[in-house]
């Protein structure tokens, strides 16, 4: 496959990417000042690319998200997509040395940055409610049929199969489908978004099911985020929809990693049972690290 880019791309300098849980190969094409990153993806047809490449062009430009620049065809089996390169430092790697302050600010920066995304309006189909109840139903089953038991994760399972209804007439935008700060790098004091590799569209809502992977290395970042986002504090019926989309995601990582990610299990576990200290409570639809930074 790399004589193939090479070919292709025979004037740039290439350099693997090999950071990240996608199975896709990615690259860095540099050509004199100019950078670019290369995803090359196995069984994609031409038309994923192209739909990708002109769904991500639909939000308004801005200096913070990275850009579709191409898409094509490597060989009859691996396509790719091109985007704008980002030089910057990733953000978890950066965060314990910056002030309360200053995470607050970058999570206000990240949940202004996710509203733009959200201007692009789209459909699903089937209708979201009917598509994510299904979902929900498919990952409990998945995690039941598993064989992994985690403590106290089955009494939630029963909110989620009762709060369905919740789900009823929610707008679908676009969503970047794995907003969390693992996706963020940060430069000059400003935060950069990257890998739209799992855009889809659905609930706004929704695209805070990766919260605690947030929450769970700076509460303040995570509330800047709300913050940004809602330009203020987030209304009642959001939290509510936030517990049920974070619950659903922790009960569908245990079957997701073992089927595309079993090194990763460790950190799953970590971050389910983070996510069942959030929500220990469970008469409140507030996450325990937000009530804690209310202090009620």
């Amino acid at each position: 496959m790399l004589t193939e880019i090479k070919k292709i791309f025979d004037e740039y300098q290439i350099e693997p990417l090999t950071k990240g849980w996608s199975k896709d190969s990615k690259f860095i094409l540099r050509k004199d000042l100019n950078e670019y990153t290369l995803r090359v993806c196995k069984g994609k047809s031409l038309e994923m690319q192209r739909s990708e490449y002109e769904t991500i062009l639909m939000i308004e430009p801005c200096d913070q998200l990275i850009r579709p620049v191409g898409y094509g065809r490597i060989s009859d089996e691996y396509s790719y997509i091109m985007y704008s390169y980002i030089e910057g430092e990733d953000l978890r790697s950066v965060l314990d040395g910056l002030t309360p302050l200053e995470r607050y600010d970058l999570g206000i920066q990240a949940g202004c940055i996710l509203k733009d995304i959200h201007s692009v309006s789209g459909k699903k189909e089937p209708d979201f409610a009917t598509y994510y109840t299904r979902k929900i139903t498919g990952k409990i089953r998945a995690y039941r049929e598993s064989g992994h038991r985690i403590s106290g994760l089955d009494e939630h399972i029963e909110y989620l199969e009762k709060s369905t209804h919740l789900l009823e007439h929610r707008p679908t935008v676009l969503q970047h489908g794995d907003y969390h700060l693992g996706n963020m790098i940060i430069r000059d004091k400003k935060i950069y978004i990257i890998d739209f590799n799992r855009y889809d569209f659905g609930d706004p809502y929704q695209e805070f099911d990766r919260m605690t992977m947030n929450s769970s290395f700076s509460r303040e970042f995570a509330r800047g985020i709300l913050h940004g986002y809602f330009k203020g504090v987030p209304p009642l019926e959001f939290w509510s929809l936030l517990k049920l989309y974070v619950l659903t995601n922790a009960v569908g990582s245990i079957s997701w990693a073992l089927e595309h990610s079993p090194d990763s299990l460790g950190f799953v576990y970590d971050m389910i049972h983070a996510t069942l200290e959030d929500y220990e409570d469970l008469s409140s639809p507030l996450p325990k690290w937000y009530r804690e930074m209310l202090r009620i």
